[in-house]
């Protein structure tokens, strides 16, 4: 269970890792091409923060079993 909060962590920071990537290739653009690009990511982070949210969902999920079971155990 361990291993499976380790995974959802490292997806987590690699979709954040992702956004910012995208937020500074933005900030090195010419200005007329920001507006583009920043809607583009407007649309990105809808769908990046969702996953994030689905994947802190799970690790809350593992979390509770892995407490359940210390409880279980004691």
């Amino acid at each position: 269970m361990i291993e499976d909060i380790n995974l959802k962590n490292a997806e987590i920071s690699a979709i954040l890792t992702m956004v910012f990537d995208e937020i500074q290739g933005i900030y090195n653009l010419e200005e007329e091409n920001r507006n583009y690009e920043l809607n583009r990511l407007k649309d990105s982070l809808t769908v990046s923060l969702y996953m994030m949210d689905e994947r802190v969902k799970e690790i809350n999920k593992i979390a509770g079993l892995i407490m359940n079971a210390e409880v279980q155990k004691g």
